[in-house]
């Protein structure tokens, strides 16, 4: 008997950000918990995350995954 899976969603993920110099600032999002954290201050990845917190926030991809 095969299981249908009817949800998928993610849950928590890691970005890495290098910058020119080689530094690297890592972004952790909750994407159930609606929350990020960045290892270092940058305004423009501050704004990235909550963009992709607002678009994949609880989210279910259970379509994508089935294509």
């Amino acid at each position: 008997m095969k299981m249908k899976i009817t949800k998928f969603y993610i849950d928590n993920a890691r970005y890495k950000a290098i910058d020119d110099s080689g530094g690297i600032i890592w972004i952790d999002i909750n994407y159930w918990e609606n929350n990020f954290e960045l290892s270092e201050p940058n305004k423009r990845l501050e704004n990235l995350a909550k963009e992709l917190l607002e678009r994949k926030h609880k989210v279910n991809f259970v379509n994508k995954l089935l294509k």
